[in-house]
């Protein structure tokens, strides 16, 4: 039987759970600069298929969101199941920017992968998945430490990387890169669609995220970049994590997308890099190009 969702871009599928909790509506953190990072983001227009919840971060002090959609049998089983974590763009949220889940259940269906979980990540609107160097935003720690730690003590995961699976656009894209090179114990698979991969030598201190996140300095920038953990932690990546990348050919981050691919080729990492003709920055339509097989690199990673 054919279990798809729809699914409308920029607004996921939800419910909201019977836990009742007040978002959090302005930035405690914020010091004067153009945007607040909200943490706990419920859907605006809540429908079945994927639960709105929270938990509470201990490094930041406040209430942080993501949206979970479970497959069909999962309620009043027993049985575990592998978890992908989707992390959004900048200036996104977990109710924003995810990737078409209906690809997902549509391979699922056909035998391609496992019924899987998936897990739509709150990151913050503009810290790159990094821990900013004032402690404000800890947008790492909370994901690795606090969010992946929650869903696998609350649901029924496979609560190791054999079972584990990271992907995301731009922001999202740059961090899903960087924390699976960082954390590769913890991930069997990257796929990282149109990454925003700045660079030291092309990275503006004056820009206000970079100003937020490392204090304008280039050595904090670096140290946080997905090439460095990739060139620490080459023993645990190469052969271990598969990695996949995809960008459009009229994507203004096309040249950042082609460096972190050549800088793979130099370490001797194998990955898959596909850029598609035609394509500026636009999930949708990336998706329409790739449909499931991102899905199905993760399927096939996990053990």
């Amino acid at each position: 039987m054919r279990w798809a969702i729809p699914f409308t871009f920029c607004s996921f599928l939800a419910v909201v759970t019977a836990q009742t909790v007040l978002p959090q509506t302005v930035d405690p953190n914020k010091s004067g600069l153009p945007h607040d990072m909200i943490w706990f983001n419920p859907p605006k227009k809540p429908q079945p298929g994927i639960i709105h919840d929270g938990y509470y971060s201990q490094s930041m002090k406040l209430k942080v969101g993501y949206n979970i959609f479970f497959p069909p049998g999962y309620e009043g089983g027993s049985k575990r199941y592998p978890v992908i974590y989707w992390l959004h763009g900048r200036g996104g949220t977990e109710s924003s920017g995810g990737y078409p889940l209906h690809y997902l259940t549509e391979a699922v269906d056909a035998g391609k992968l496992p019924p899987t979980i998936v897990v739509f990540v709150s990151g913050g609107s503009q810290t790159n998945y990094c821990d900013s160097y004032d402690g404000k935003y800890m947008a790492e720690t909370t994901v690795i430490k606090e969010l992946i730690p929650h869903i696998d003590q609350h649901y029924r995961t496979i609560a190791s990387r054999d079972g584990r699976a990271i992907q995301g656009m731009s922001m999202g894209g740059f961090g899903t890169m960087r924390l699976g090179l960082k954390y590769p114990d913890m991930f069997s698979s990257i796929v990282a669609f149109a990454g925003g991969y700045r660079f030291p030598d092309e990275m503006d201190t004056a820009h206000v995220s970079f100003q937020e996140m490392f204090n304008s300095n280039t050595a904090t920038f670096v140290e946080n970049h997905p090439t460095t953990w990739a060139r620490r932690n080459l023993d645990r990546i190469r052969g271990r994590v598969t990695i996949q990348m995809y960008v459009g050919d009229q994507d203004p981050g096309l040249k950042g997308n082609r460096r972190m691919h050549a800088a793979l080729d130099e370490l001797g990492i194998p990955h898959g890099y596909q850029e598609f003709p035609g394509i500026a920055h636009n999930l949708g339509k990336l998706a329409e190009q790739v449909q499931a097989e991102n899905f199905i690199i993760a399927g096939k990673s996990f053990r």
